[in-house]
């Protein structure tokens, strides 16, 4: 196992450390919960149901690239991205399981497409055409809309669709998916009325006979609270980096976060004196204190507004943090920590001696969920790797 990390103490080898000390901040992954998690999942699973991992947003913030290649030593049989940047991430890792591309790309992508040999998703028929004009060969898998009102085709639709689909020579349909709904006014009676939808969309398609080898429909939620939905793959994505989505899954999992730390750096420390002027009249200035600027700020995924009782971990003691934010720079109470000195690590999420910052924590700070906490995650951020990952580098930019 490696585990690289940043310390003011220690001498880093460059190879390793440069991204992350020339930026200041970081990003500590857990390569080993992303293996666990997949495991979990797949003890789970029936032997015949695929997996196609769901790395959207940059694998949750954590490197699409990294994050499939540890998948695709764990035996995973696909991706799916709905950024051509993820997608490029992926090939670029020496990646060629196959890729799915949610709607997002459009068919001036094409080339690219292509070249990348990716799967679109096709929604209508409108789509497909364009589609075909712009590419000599049309992988995709059709997309229905079950009731998320989202991108997708009608179930009513569906079957036309697939009919054309089929017509065309340069069309090749690898599969039909969708995914349920998470509208702020779902019940949980809606996941049995839109399963029973897509069993009526391939009852209908097999009867056309144009069913697709793969049919697809859970998500995280979906795999771990309605085993009913296998069908023949799923594609979750949240799960492997540690959020499961379900308070109440019938598949019970041990999950572990793979965002193991949220680290900076302190960029200055100073003693307030009075030939700064009268202090601010703003909370938590105090005449005398001791003063820190940290090389985070809201342009790093902190919120716009330093949240009360926002705290970070310095020399092992939690400290609170100050308002305003800026856009690359907080500022911290240093004063209960006399010995910090420039270039100490600070946490903002994770351990540090024997104190901790947790996920539930920070989410709840910053004023969203777990999901929306990975969401933030920065790709201008280096990211250090734990972990065996096999690979040249134990750090990465996207």
């Amino acid at each position: 196992m490696t585990t690289v990390l940043i310390s003011s103490a220690e001498p880093h080898a460059p190879r390793f450390t440069s991204a992350a000390t020339m930026r200041g901040s970081w990003y500590e992954i857990d390569l080993d919960a992303i293996r666990h998690n997949y495991r979990q999942l797949r003890g789970h699973l029936p032997p015949n149901v695929k997996v196609y991992a769901c790395l959207k947003r940059n694998g949750y913030g954590c490197g699409a690239g990294t994050v499939a290649g540890i998948l695709t030593r764990e035996g995973v049989d696909g991706f799916a991205v709905a950024s051509l940047l993820d997608a490029v991430a992926i090939r670029d890792a020496g990646l060629g399981l196959p890729i799915l591309l949610y709607p997002g790309a459009l068919p001036t992508a094409a080339p690219t497409i292509e070249a990348l040999d990716l799967t679109i998703s096709v929604s209508s028929i409108d789509e497909l055409n364009l589609w075909c004009a712009a590419m000599k060969k049309t992988r995709a898998f059709i997309k229905v809309d079950l009731g998320f009102f989202r991108a997708g085709a009608t179930p009513q639709e569906v079957g036309r669709l697939l009919l054309v689909a089929n017509a065309h020579a340069d069309v090749q349909v690898e599969g039909i998916y969708a995914h349920m709904s998470e509208l702020p006014t779902s019940k949980p009676s809606d996941a049995s009325d839109q399963l029973a939808r897509m069993h009526a969309v391939l009852q209908h398609a097999r009867a056309l006979g144009v069913r697709p080898a793969v049919a697809m429909m859970s998500s995280t939620e979906g795999v771990l609270s309605h085993p009913e939905m296998d069908f023949d793959a799923v594609d979750p994505g949240a799960l492997f980096v540690g959020l499961p989505e379900s308070d109440t899954p019938a598949r019970p999992v041990m999950l572990r976060h793979a965002l193991k730390a949220i680290s900076t750096s302190l960029i200055a420390v100073k003693r307030l004196d009075g030939s700064l002027g009268p202090l601010p009249d703003i909370p938590g200035f105090k005449a005398g204190m001791s003063l820190g600027v940290l090389g985070m700020g809201w342009g790093d995924g902190f919120p716009r507004h330093v949240p009360t009782g926002a705290e970070a971990i310095v020399g092992g003691k939690r400290v609170r943090l100050l308002p305003p934010a800026h856009l690359e720079h907080l500022r911290i109470d240093l004063t209960a920590v006399p010995e910090a000195r420039f270039g100490d690590q600070v946490v903002l999420l994770g351990r540090q001696g024997d104190q901790i910052i947790t996920h539930e924590e920070v989410a709840g700070l910053w004023g969203t969920d777990m999901v929306g906490l990975y969401g933030q995650l920065r790709d201008h951020i280096p990211r250090i790797y734990a972990g065996n990952h096999n690979t040249n580098s134990s750090e990465e930019h996207r």
